[in-house]
């Protein structure tokens, strides 16, 4: 199982770092070279996975852990490369590798002789490599690594088209929403390595048995909540929950693959799948189980709301994703982690080829039957009975606006790209300023 498990890193690895000697030695591929490379690296990934899934069942889903020499070593921390293979890990890396197969043999054609194509390639092989770290970490600080891969190949996708005011924004909107929240990660790791001595949350519930981890000495039942409330927040922004919802309709600015493989399929899911690693831990603080299904419960209505008000289908698909990973959020409050981990895969699927058909989605309309027959297609939602006119009215209102939401977190963004705009604005000043003694000297001359 080893050799298996170590293939399915190392294959995206050496070919992330083909692809990047190739580009600093400005050797350019031809396109269908690069369409059969990936095709057939996701086909050996893809029965890698599968493999791996087996030996998984077949073990009856019992975990194994694969430990290798630390890294780097300062005092008493280690950094040290930690691997959990269970039945969580195989399932996402499988799904990972399946999705990513398919997102690759429709981009040969969606973006056929694309200028960016080689860049495209690259970053979902980069998406790969850090979807099967976090498949696997076994602990925080190795979650953190792959988190990062996910979340700049994300933003460097939404810029996919750099070339355009919209995309360029909407990427540095999502990267400030990504950082504010992969802070937590942050802040989790040193919490537990300085409360706990430990990021392995194999090892953190079992040490929550022992009755003096609670007491004042080793931080209190405070201090051991506050990483659980920070894993949470870590997962806020990936998922697009409140109040990190309104980044990702916006990041539909990319092109239609990567908005299905990131938005509709994996990337969108880590946030779940870091609660699940982390739910033997939130066991023993109820309170944080109330904070993941509140948070999860609001987000639903919020894009359920908002997402009937908005008219082209990527961005209602978009707030219909929040709205179905908010159900996933309840559904791990509640104690169903495989049921949560089964719709996952359910939801992540259904949405891939949501995304992929979103563009024939006119045709689709034309070809329904109903159509030709004139016939008014109503909706029954039961919920609305309940809900006077004079009021829906007035939600319908506020969710055409999104509920103001982007108008807060814009303030809260504001604060940490006001760094960015003084050194602009500085700049700016000091290149007029340049101007004018050049100026100057000329006339002098």
């Amino acid at each position: 199982m080893e050799y298996l498990f170590l293939s399915l890193l190392l294959i995206p690895f050496a070919w992330i770092c083909f692809l990047g000697l190739s580009f600093f030695a400005r050797i350019n591929f031809p396109e269908n070279f690069l369409s059969e490379s990936v095709k057939w690296i996701s086909i050996v990934v893809s029965l890698i996975s599968l493999s791996l899934a087996a030996l998984v069942l077949m073990n009856r889903s019992q975990p194994v852990h694969f430990d290798y020499p630390a890294w780097i070593q300062i005092g008493e921390y280690e950094f040290k490369i930690r691997f959990l293979v269970d039945l969580v890990g195989a399932t996402y890396a499988l799904l990972t590798a399946l999705l990513i197969g398919i997102i690759f043999r429709f981009s040969r054609s969606y973006l056929h002789k694309e200028e960016g194509y080689f860049r495209f390639i690259f970053l979902l092989s980069a998406l790969m490599l850090g979807l099967m770290l976090v498949s696997f970490a076994r602990s925080l600080d190795l979650i953190f690594a792959g988190w990062e891969m996910v979340g700049t190949t994300s933003v460097l996708l939404i810029g996919y088209f750099y070339n355009q005011v919209q995309p360029v924004r909407h990427s540095v909107k999502a990267i400030i929403s990504y950082r504010f929240c992969d802070m937590g990660i942050l802040a989790a790791a040193a919490w537990a390595h300085h409360y706990m001595h430990t990021t392995d949350f194999t090892v953190l519930p079992k040490l929550l048995e022992d009755p003096h981890i609670l007491e004042a000495g080793h931080g209190g039942p405070v201090a051991l909540t506050f990483i659980g409330l920070f894993v949470i927040w870590a997962s806020l922004a990936k998922s697009g929950q409140l109040p990190f919802s309104s980044w990702l309709p916006a990041a539909m600015e990319g092109p239609t693959p990567s908005s299905a493989i990131f938005y509709g399929a994996l990337s969108v899911h880590l946030g779940p799948f870091l609660l699940l690693r982390f739910y033997d831990y939130f066991v023993h603080f109820p309170l944080l189980l109330w904070v993941i299904g509140i948070v999860g419960g609001l987000s639903a209505i919020y894009a359920s709301a908002v997402g009937r008000t908005r008219s082209d289908a990527k961005t209602m698909l978009a707030y219909a994703t929040i709205s179905q990973v908010g159900i996933i959020w309840i559904e791990i409050a509640l104690g169903f982690t495989q049921f949560a981990l089964f719709h996952m895969v359910a939801h992540a699927s259904l949405r891939t080829w949501q995304f992929l058909r979103c563009s024939s989605l006119i045709q689709d309309f034309f070809e329904n039957p109903v159509v030709q027959q004139n016939e008014k297609i109503h909706r029954n939602l039961s919920f609305e009975k309940f809900v006077s006119k004079p009021m829906r009215r007035r939600i319908f209102i506020h969710a055409l606006h999104g509920f103001h939401l982007d108008f807060f977190t814009q303030k809260v963004l504001d604060i940490f790209s006001w760094p960015l705009k003084v050194y602009i604005e500085f700049e700016k000043k000091w290149m007029s300023m340049n101007n004018n003694v050049v100026k100057f000297i000329l006339k002098k001359r």
